[in-house]
């Protein structure tokens, strides 16, 4: 995990950071499924603004799915578009993230892009 760290904050090529995460994660179903399942809305906001940005057109977005690594403080999974498919990789600790978009039809270029963030933590319960 260290290394897809330092290879995410240091890279100009963020193919490079997704070959490193599913080189030594990516294929590891334990791994993969260990997570916990959470609520992605918040995450909506930010990540499919930059999924258009990236493809240079709006998207409808389907589905998105992510799953929390707490011991890694890692967030990953999937996000599906009409026509697009994405992977998202958020590392809490670092604050810094990737997201990996591609035609769903395989035709064109990955494309990827890194992004910062501020990880906050909710209230256990809302204000009175």
């Amino acid at each position: 995990m260290a290394s897809v760290k330092e290879k995410l904050v240091h890279a100009d090529d963020f193919g490079g950071v997704m070959d490193a995460f599913f080189e030594h994660l990516g294929t590891d179903l334990r791994f993969l499924t260990n997570g916990v399942r959470i609520d992605e809305r918040p995450l909506v906001g930010s990540l499919v603004p930059m999924a258009e940005q990236m493809a240079g057109r709006p998207l409808r977005l389907k589905e998105m799915k992510l799953l929390r690594l707490h011991e890694y403080r890692l967030t990953h999974g999937m996000l599906y578009f009409a026509g697009w498919l994405g992977v998202v990789l958020l590392f809490e600790d670092i604050g810094t993230g990737v997201l990996a978009m591609s035609e769903s039809d395989l035709r064109g270029p990955t494309l990827y892009g890194r992004f910062k963030f501020v990880a906050s933590e909710r209230p256990a319960k809302p204000p009175n």
